[in-house]
């Protein structure tokens, strides 16, 4: 940059065209003097400041070595745009196919001299070739894409769909509770106003009885004074009781702590009972296109075909019904209302790994545990055993546990019970370590099979920095005959120590 600097015009700052020399000794393009001189009206050096009066020369030389500088450089950027092999410095124009690399004429003469190879462009242009063909189908499915032929095309029509049924129930659910919570709110401040308007009816009372006794005393200091002095006595008791209270009792203000009083708790309560909270939800993802599934998620129904946009992804090939989340785990426990139907299957399933579908479900699959009803007949839908109940469940109680056996293993329990009864009616043993999911099968003779909410409990626990240092301490009674137990039956112990060693000594 400092030889492009030295042949570059002072005036216009570019390499030097047609350069001329001044008589002060400064270069510069013949345009830009001219120009320069023009617009001053003085030929002065714009260096310098110099008067040039004579005409500027040509400065051939400072014209030929910028000519030569101008060559060098282009060759240089040619020369840069190729490359070049990084062991012999030579123009590389060869492609060896057996170690796919590129190299020069020296490499081919000696380092790959056995190897195939072939001329850089037709490498380039076969290669080129197949990426082209690698591209076809991505530039297929982007073309079916944008014409909303694809699969994934439809699966973005069907997420649409979903995000505004979703939306609008999740609209409904929330209109549901401000209308709640409006009507609490009138029926609260009702209540307030009715107290108020009871306290001010108790002090207008008040007042009208107090005004009605100074009338009637009045009146009688009306009479003759014989009769004013016969009554006197009685007029003045009259008189003494029309005097106000001294002190107004508590009961004559509001009851401001009825009406605030943990009332966002209250409210709270009193919405569990719109609120329901359902164990098991079930998988709108993963319903056949044959049922029809309420709006909260926890009841099914078979129908002909349901009416919203079809599921474009077949999740399973049964017609199951799955919960939306698996136990690993722990001990869970959900009710199914099966009604008066008498035919229904429901249980625990094993689902895929890859979680994307569950076995086709027939008795010679394993990955079930479930039970369906058959009329007056129940099965097992992983055996052929079957079996009949004296009393017909209308909820069925689901359990899954864990429990220990003997041998020193975990296992998992599967249990149904009658829920009105409490009863238990069949189980199931499967090792532990599998993640199950709840499923149902509404058939098409059956009624709606409905998740029955959980009741929920609220306990209170004190907290543990808020207790008193001598209540922290405090022994429970149990924990102080245990500690007795263990004392008694170590002086036991020593007792018969002592005699055996008497006796035999």
């Amino acid at each position: 940059m400092a030889l492009e600097d030295e042949l570059s015009c002072p005036v216009c700052t570019e390499l030097f065209s047609d350069p001329v020399l001044l008589s002060c000794g400064h270069s510069f393009c013949r345009q830009c003097i001219n120009s320069h001189w023009t617009s001053s009206k003085s030929r002065n050096c714009p260096v310098c400041r110099q008067v040039s009066p004579q005409e500027p020369v040509s400065n051939l030389c400072l014209r030929n070595t910028c000519e030569s500088y101008l060559r060098e450089k282009n060759k240089k950027e040619q020369k840069d745009g190729e490359h070049e092999c990084p062991i012999h410095g030579e123009k590389i124009e060869l492609f060896c196919q057996n170690d796919e690399q590129t190299i020069c004429a020296t490499c081919m003469d000696y380092e790959h001299r056995w190897h195939k190879t072939q001329p850089l462009q037709q490498a380039v242009k076969q290669r080129k070739g197949k990426l082209k063909v690698a591209l076809r189908p991505a530039e297929n499915m982007l073309l079916s894409l944008r014409n909303g032929a694809a699969k994934d095309a439809k699966i973005s029509k069907y997420n649409q769909s979903q995000a505004q049924q979703t939306e609008r129930r999740i609209r409904e659910e929330f209109n549901k509770l401000q209308q709640f919570l409006k009507k609490e709110e009138e029926s609260r401040i009702a209540a307030l106003n009715e107290e108020e308007k009871e306290k001010r009816g108790k002090m207008k009372r008040k007042i009208s009885s107090l005004s009605d006794r100074l009338r009637e005393v009045e009146e009688k200091m009306k009479d003759d004074d014989v009769t004013f002095l016969q009554n006197y006595n009685s007029i003045m008791n009259r008189a003494k009781q029309t005097l106000p209270d001294s002190e107004l009792s508590p009961e004559a203000l509001i009851d401001v702590q009825k009406h605030l009083g943990n009332l966002k708790y209250q409210v709270w309560e009193k919405m569990k009972d719109i609120c329901p909270y359902y164990p098991v939800i079930l998988n709108p993802n993963a319903a056949p296109p044959d049922v029809s599934m309420s709006n909260d998620l926890t009841s099914v129904t078979s129908c002909v075909r349901r009416q919203d946009e079809p599921n474009p992804l077949l999740l399973h090939r049964s017609r199951m019904v799955l919960g939306s989340v698996g136990y690993g785990s722990g001990v869970q426990m959900w009710d199914i209302e099966v009604g008066n139907s008498r035919h229904w299957s429901l249980g625990v399933c094993l689902g895929s790994e890859e979680r994307s579908f569950v076995q086709m479900l027939n008795p010679e699959n394993p990955c079930c545990w479930g039970l369906r009803r058959d009329g007056d007949v129940y099965k097992f839908l992983n055996t052929t055993a079957t079996f009949k109940l004296k009393t017909n469940p209308q909820v069925v109680r689901v359990k899954l546990g864990d429990c220990f056996d003997k041998k020193g293993g975990w296992w998992r329990n599967v249990s149904y019970f009658d829920a009105t009864l409490n009863s238990i009616f069949a189980y199931f043993h499967l090792p532990a370590g599998m993640e199950l999911f709840p499923f149902v099968i509404p058939e098409k003779r059956s009624g709606p099979l409905r998740i029955v909410p959980a009741k929920v409990t609220v306990t209170f626990e004190q907290v543990e920095e808020e207790r008193s240092l001598p209540e922290r301490h405090t022994v429970s009674p149990k924990v102080r005959w245990n500690v007795l137990f263990l004392v008694l039956f170590f002086l036991l112990v020593v007792l018969c120590v002592f005699v055996m060693y008497h006796l035999i000594y």
